[in-house]
């Protein structure tokens, strides 16, 4: 089987190596590729989608929301979330999915109890993804500089602005989608972990760098942190999940993108 992940620029993706390992792992012989999509080609997007031959393909910034209008059918999560990350091809229909939410919620699974208290920093695509999947069983507020984005999500959330975060001692789970803290702002953060309780778990979905200023600030307050590798390692194995209906190999995922970027640094 053959698929892809398409974005712009796309050169820095690190699916490639982790699908290759999964399919590797499980003795699979398919090919997954990275397409670069100049944003004024797009409209030629089935075109180029038949050409490569595929069966399914992951769709990366930024044209997670341009995708939906070329989706035959889309799942009712990625219409709430507003947003497709993974495209399966099934008799010649393209069907949308958004996998970012559920691969977080994956990825720290063990640390969640019932009915946690959780703060997401930023009202961008990936907070929209994870705040509708959690919003099922936990209580979540949206911290972001206006309200009026949060407000528009066909789902409900608590939302406020960062000046109006006055109690962080409330929450049990707090997460950055936020780009601050990426390679280049890494000694910045939205919030200060001394005003945390002592249980709250401080997660991050960046990775690089692997211990952002947020998290390095919460180990320093002996907090419970994680970091994005995980949720990148998830959503990817749920797409393949999704084309395929074969489980992942998690761990080869992991291992070949924790060294991937280590020969990066």
């Amino acid at each position: 089987m053959n698929f892809a992940v398409i974005g712009h620029p796309i050169s820095h993706s690190l699916s490639p190596v982790m699908h290759h390992a999964n399919f590797k792992a499980l003795w699979r012989d398919d090919e997954y590729c990275a397409l670069n999509i100049e944003p004024k080609h797009f409209h030629h997007i089935k075109d180029i989608i038949a050409e490569k031959a595929l069966d399914g393909f992951n769709v990366t910034i930024p044209f997670k929301v341009d995708i939906m209008q070329y989706c035959d059918e889309i799942d009712t999560a990625a219409q709430m979330i507003g947003a497709v990350n993974t495209v399966h091809i099934k008799n010649g229909q393209w069907i949308g999915y958004n996998t970012d939410g559920i691969g977080y919620l994956f990825s720290i699974q063990e640390h969640l109890k019932d009915n946690m208290n959780v703060l997401i920093l930023g009202a961008g695509g990936a907070s929209r993804a994870i705040s509708y999947t959690l919003v099922q069983h936990h209580r979540v507020t949206v911290a972001n500089r206006t309200v009026s984005r949060v407000q528009s999500w066909p789902f409900e959330v608590a939302c406020k602005t960062y000046d109006q975060l006055d109690d962080l001692s409330v929450y049990d789970l707090v997460i950055n989608t936020t780009p601050v803290g990426m390679t280049g702002y890494e000694d910045t953060s939205l919030i200060a972990c001394d005003q945390l309780k002592a249980s709250c778990i401080v997660s991050d979905i960046i990775y690089t760098p692997e211990t952002t200023a947020l998290l390095k600030d919460a180990q320093q307050h002996q907090l419970n942190t994680i970091n994005g590798l995980g949720m990148f390692v998830m959503q990817g194995a749920r797409s393949f999940e999704i084309w395929t209906g074969q489980v992942a190999n998690v761990q080869a995922m992991t291992e070949a993108v924790t060294t991937a970027l280590k020969g990066r640094k």
